[in-house]
């Protein structure tokens, strides 16, 4: 199954890059429903993965990571 990597805080990250929800909506990066799944911990659909990499400039396994069910 596929998880956040431990530690990993995405709206840190994208306000770290300068992508706060505001200006992501405002420049139609991303709507709010999307946001809002992220702010929940819930995993990005694909399209919003490729998003969130092309912002924060870094590769899925940046974010994500594979962990077999136990």
């Amino acid at each position: 199954m596929f998880k956040y990597r431990d530690g990993v805080d995405v709206m840190a990250r994208l306000s770290a890059a300068g992508w706060t929800s505001y200006r992501m909506r405002q420049e139609r990066v991303m709507g709010e429903k999307s946001i809002q799944k992220i702010r929940d911990g819930a995993l990005p659909s694909w399209r919003e993965l490729n998003t969130l990499c092309r912002l924060l400039r870094c590769h899925p396994s940046d974010l994500i990571e594979y962990r077999p069910d136990d």
